[in-house]
């Protein structure tokens, strides 16, 4: 019987005191490859450490010096584009960091009708129209108001009524055609302009300030009579609250007061209009007017005599003062209009004006006094 031939496997070899292994795969060799591409990159992205140059102290002062007027440049080219911005790049910057400045935005469009470029003038305006924030409203209105005057000037008349109705689509109409008014007589438009206060008339008749507006107008443009006119139709147009009638005869026109309140009111402003656009002489004679009708209306007597001082016509400030305190008023008015009085005085008059006031005002104490005694 044969003794069958036992093989013992041998060990694989190793090298366990170097380390170093024979029993691998192809992967191991992979692993350890990436490892060590890992391990460079990681060298390579070490910062390198910066060499500190050391500078001595004149060395740090003029590196300084230089910074500073660096720094110092820049600002000055940020103060000459702020205060004078010459071309569209300074403009967009401006209106970037100022965006909801209708200034800024109309000074830009400025900048292009000035080169005669009247389309990216327009451009600017809508796109002004679509940036400034929906709660500027004043803003919005001033850019409506540059775009309506760049229609009026440069554009068609399709495209100024386009303008226009988009204008009172988006703002208060009230608003828009008082702007458009001011437009027309600037740019002397004068049969539009009497169109337009017209329809002003007729659909704002209730409105106070639509007929001194218009009245304005007529006075800027030496047209005294039309806007003599506008007070009489506001008269008889301005809604009334009582049936009181007095007839004043003022410059060959009877004008009929309806309203105590109001109308007294109404002509008080439209004196003012008068004296500041049209004859001081004319807006005198209206104040005359309304006191004789209506001596207690203090209000009246202090608006009067603001208007006289404001026109340097002090004597008669001080004349019209005077018959003010000789009416038969409350105490309470009364002292308002002395004291009304003194500080004229005291302002333009001399010492023995001053004590004549005072003279004046001790004579009204004694006899209110009396008359109490007597009760």
């Amino acid at each position: 019987m044969s003794k069958k031939t036992v093989h013992k496997k041998k060990p694989i070899l190793t090298n366990e005191g170097i380390g170093f292994e024979w029993d691998v795969t192809p992967n191991y060799f992979n692993k350890n490859n990436s490892e060590s591409e890992d391990s460079d990159k990681s060298e390579e992205n070490e910062p390198k450490k910066k060499k500190v140059r050391k500078l001595n102290v004149s060395q740090r002062r003029e590196e300084q010096k230089q910074e500073e007027l660096r720094l110092r440049k820049v600002e000055e080219e940020l103060t000459q584009i702020e205060t004078n911005p010459q071309n569209a790049d300074h403009f967009d910057r401006l209106v970037l960091s100022n965006p909801n400045s209708s200034f800024i935005w109309i000074k830009y469009m400025a900048c292009h009708l000035q080169a005669t470029e009247v389309e990216k003038a327009r451009a600017i305006a809508k796109r002004a129209l679509s940036i400034i924030d929906t709660r500027e409203e004043q803003e919005k209105l001033n850019i409506w108001t540059a775009l309506l005057n760049l229609e009026n000037l440069y554009g068609t008349k399709e495209s100024f009524k386009q303008t226009m109705d988009e204008a009172l689509r988006s703002n208060d109409e009230y608003q828009i055609y008082i702007k458009i008014l001011d437009i027309f007589a600037e740019s002397n438009k004068l049969k539009e302009l009497e169109e337009l206060i017209t329809k002003i008339n007729r659909k704002f008749r209730d409105s106070l300030d639509a007929y001194l507006h218009c009245a304005t107008v007529y006075f800027k443009l030496n047209k005294s009579g039309k806007a003599r006119f506008i007070l009489q139709k506001a008269l008889s147009n301005l809604p009334t609250k009582s049936r009181m009638l007095i007839y004043i005869l003022h410059n060959n026109i009877l004008f009929i007061i309806k309203n105590y309140m109001g109308d007294v009111t109404m002509i008080s402003r439209f004196a003012l209009v008068e004296n500041s656009d049209g004859s001081p002489e004319e807006a005198q004679t209206l104040f005359e007017h309304v006191l004789t009708s209506y001596p207690s209306r203090i209000d009246v007597w202090s608006i009067y005599v603001d208007m006289l001082i404001k026109s340097n016509r002090i004597d008669l400030a001080r004349h019209a003062l005077e018959r003010a305190t000789i009416q038969k008023l409350a105490p309470k008015k009364m002292k308002s209009l002395f004291n009304k009085w003194m500080m004229l005085e005291g302002k333009y008059g001399t010492s023995e004006s001053v004590d004549k006031v005072k003279e004046c005002m001790n004579n009204y104490v004694d006899l209110i006094l009396k008359n109490k005694k007597q009760c």
